[in-house]
């Protein structure tokens, strides 16, 4: 390389020079000028072979040297991995074959010993035990002899329980004798109990009506002069077929209404309760006793009870107007204004001629802010009563 830029400028002065110079036609001459363009042919040669070599052949040499260092070191690494992981599988190998050794493999010592073990249990058991064939034997023989005291012993009792069947035999029959009469009397005391509870059935309905107590407790029906001395024969009447009840003869579902009713009278509120769900489990079809019932529940705050069984009447008997009447009440009571309001334009429809109910219905359409509604209800109950007054 350094040969190379020393003798370029030389080159360069005689090809100025011969250039420069006219030329001469002699053949020295031009052999010396073919010499010199060879010679700078072959230095720009050289210089762009050096270029190339400098510029494109050593990176890429350089890339290739990087490159062959670098999957050097990626061949030892897997190297030393694979070494590792021979390492760890052999581990691995080693610790399975101890695991089956110990799973599957027994030492022989403990199995001498065991051996040993179970002689020395054999030897014992021949001094404390006998043999099976001896217990089945003994066993039989235990049998045998059992059996032989059983019967003898079956045999006594057999002759001990004949003569306790021939007494009770004779018991029997002397008791027979006496049911006999006693279900005679019971049977004729029966009738004539069914006999008084159906008098007295047909007598409490009589003494009701004379004591001028309704069927139903509506407010507007209910009868508040009775004093203890009208209920006294009510009371009476009323104790006599509880009694009757009790010796499990069964009362009319109409009485236990009218039971209802004494008791509901007398003050004793569950009591009527209690006769009144009688009456309607008896009876599917009494609305009387739904409607005291529900005017009942309602008085003992047991609003939504009330509520319940009155709908389940309405449901058997949906022009009964009495019931919407009721249930209207209630809703009024707990300020369910439009349950109360169609539950009085149903006694309305059911009976047109009712005119306090317009005049009920146009205080709630007031309540409720309608006011046209309202004057309308007040205008038709103020015709009607002119109508009726005329």
């Amino acid at each position: 390389m350094k040969f190379i830029s020393f003798k370029l400028p030389k080159y360069l002065d005689k090809f100025k020079k011969t250039s420069s110079s006219e030329e001469k036609p002699s053949f020295i001459k031009t052999n010396k000028q073919f010499s010199l363009i060879i010679g700078i042919i072959f230095v720009v040669c050289t210089v762009l072979l050096f270029c190339y070599w400098f510029l494109k052949e050593k990176p890429y040499y350089e890339k290739l040297l990087s490159q062959k260092d670098e999957q050097i070191k990626t061949l030892k690494f897997l190297r030393m991995k694979q070494q590792k992981i021979d390492e760890n599988t052999y581990e691995t190998k080693i610790a399975e074959y101890e695991e089956k050794l110990k799973n599957e493999y027994v030492p022989k010592s403990l199995y001498d010993e065991k051996i040993k073990e179970y002689t020395e249990k054999l030897t014992s058991y021949t001094d404390d035990y006998f043999s099976k064939k001896e217990h089945e034997e003994k066993l039989k023989a235990l049998e045998e002899k059992y059996r032989e005291d059983h019967l003898s012993k079956i045999d006594s009792i057999k002759k001990e329980n004949e003569k306790k069947v021939t007494r009770l035999e004779q018991k029997i029959s002397l008791l027979k004798d006496k049911n006999f009469e006693l279900t005679s009397i019971s049977d004729k005391s029966i009738s004539f109990i069914e006999k008084e509870k159906d008098e007295l059935e047909n007598a409490l309905p009589i003494e009701r009506k004379k004591a001028l107590i309704p069927s139903l407790i509506l407010p507007e029906t209910q009868n508040k002069t009775l004093g203890p001395s009208t209920l006294k024969k009510l009371v009476a009447i009323k104790e006599k077929l509880e009694n009757i009840e009790k010796m499990n003869i069964g009362l009319n579902p109409d009485t236990y209404l009218e039971l209802g009713l004494i008791s509901y009278y007398n003050g004793q509120y569950d009591k009527a309760i209690e006769q009144w769900e009688n009456a309607v489990s008896l009876n599917k079809n009494n609305l009387n006793a739904y409607l005291c019932l529900g005017i009942v529940y309602n008085q003992e705050n047991m609003s939504e009870n009330a509520i319940v069984i009155l709908k389940r009447a309405i449901t058997i008997n949906p022009k009964y107007a009495t019931l919407h009447l009721a249930l209207a009440r209630i809703y009024e009571e707990k300020e369910m204004l439009d349950n109360a309001i169609y539950e009085y334009s149903k006694v309305l429809e059911i009976e047109p001629d009712t005119t306090e109910i317009l005049n009920i219905l146009g205080n709630l359409y007031e309540k409720k802010g309608m006011k046209e509604e309202a004057k309308k209800a007040f205008d038709q109950y103020k015709k009607l009563k002119n109508d009726t007054a005329k």
